[in-house]
């Protein structure tokens, strides 16, 4: 068996467990599961990847072995087919040869609810995107030092959030479009950021007590209509009754603008999750945008969605919304590659730890490197380092050096995620 200090440097040489998992329909995670229930501990599904393609036994985790057997035990249909092999239980820790490397369980298709073109786990050849969260077990925090999650209630003021200039100039752009009437569309990945970002320029305009921000309260975007703009407009910048016909709806909704703006406030209507408006109300967008004071903008305007948004303005797909795509500025939030360090050293700093307690030089690359996958076309990449998917996979790397007793968390810790 592997030593657990050597485990992640061991070769691709899976054991017949892989194949018995892949043929009955055990995934990983569910080993895991079973296993951490009959120990009473947490068991990640690395560590199982360990076992079934490495042939390692964590010996810091007392029973491992045995509580595996167990699980195969009760098992019928894993019963059956060591029976038709005339294997044994015991029998599962055999080793088998390469072929096994991409081998999935035969229910692999029917658990998987999106396509994901690649891949193998702990395969550093085949990179693989994985967004199950994991948490950080109470053995890694301890040894680590760490007193409590440093991905947990990570933002309580302006100076937790991460800012690389890439942040800083779509914060610019949002206070921008909110102070002058512009139309911007703040595009990004699921955990990209894009809610702090929204969060941080709202609390700034709070802060200087000028621009009165209009946030359209209906959860399902798909039913925001012309008439729910207007009462979210008249709602929140009056205490006025909202009409009841779309004529006075409108007219109101003209009259306070103006009366505000006179006043001496600006308007800023911010739509999140816009990637599941309808094209006919981005169109109706176009004309509250329009709306103005001589030559001044009475309401700027802020989509926040995910990808699915850059799509809608593509101008060549959806020529009948042209009006609204030349008018439309796009700020992509992009992945945190290149400043990954920087952004692990704010995390951890709030808990009093520095980088260089917990990360080998060399580490920051290969978590660029198991963020990343390669375009369609096979000539570019693409980056998945958004802040969620980064904290998920220090997690998971985390609780693996833990569970080998490594020290710190190197790049061949990473890899072998």
């Amino acid at each position: 068996m592997v030593s657990k200090a050597k485990a992640y440097q061991a070769q691709f040489n899976p054991i017949v467990l892989k194949e018995l998992a892949t043929a009955c329909d055990i995934s990983q995670s569910r080993l895991a599961e079973q296993v951490g229930a009959i120990l009473k501990q947490s068991i990640s599904r690395p560590t199982v990847n360990l076992a079934i393609n490495r042939g390692y036994i964590p010996l810091t985790m007392a029973g491992f072995k045995e509580a595996v057997e167990a699980v195969i035990s009760i098992d019928s249909r894993a019963q059956h087919w060591l029976m038709e092999r005339n294997l044994a239980t015991a029998d599962i820790w055999q080793t088998l040869g390469r072929d096994m490397r991409c081998a999935m369980p035969n229910g692999h298709g029917r658990r998987r609810h999106k396509p994901n073109p690649a891949l193998v786990p702990g395969n550093p050849e085949q990179i693989t995107v994985n967004w199950e969260v994991e948490m950080i077990s109470q053995e890694a925090l301890r040894h680590f030092k760490l007193f409590r999650n440093p991905f947990i209630d990570d933002i309580q003021k302006d100076t937790d959030i991460y800012m690389s200039d890439e942040h800083r100039y779509i914060e610019a752009a949002m206070l921008d479009a909110s102070r002058h009437g512009g139309f911007l569309a703040v595009i990004g990945e699921v955990g990209s950021g894009k809610s702090v970002m929204r969060r941080k320029v709202v609390e700034q305009l709070k802060r200087e007590g000028d621009t009165l921000v209009i946030y359209p309260q209906m959860i399902d975007k798909t039913r925001l209509t012309a008439a729910s703009i207007c009462d979210a407009i008249i709602q929140d910048i009056s205490s006025e009754k909202c009409r009841a016909k779309l004529e006075d709806k409108t007219r109101q909704v003209q009259r306070l603008l103006m009366d505000r703006s006179k006043s001496g406030y600006r308007h800023v209507l911010i739509i999140e999750e816009a990637h599941d408006l309808k094209i006919q109300t981005m169109k109706y967008l176009k004309r509250f945008y329009e709306l103005e004071d001589g030559y001044r903008k009475l309401l700027g305007i802020i989509l926040i969605g995910q990808s699915e948004l850059k799509h809608m303005f593509n101008e060549g797909q959806n020529v009948d919304m042209r009006e609204v795509i030349r008018r439309v500025q796009v700020a992509e939030i992009k992945g945190l590659n290149g400043n990954l360090k920087d952004y692990l050293t704010v995390k951890f700093k709030r808990v009093g730890k520095t980088t260089g307690e917990l990360f080998a030089p060399e580490a920051y690359d290969a978590f660029s490197q198991r963020l990343s996958s390669t375009t369609r076309d096979g000539k570019g990449k693409i980056s998945h380092a958004y802040p969620l998917l980064v904290n998920n996979y220090v997690a998971r790397a985390m609780n693996m050096a833990c569970e080998m007793g490594e020290p710190m968390i190197t790049a061949d810790v990473v890899m072998a995620l």
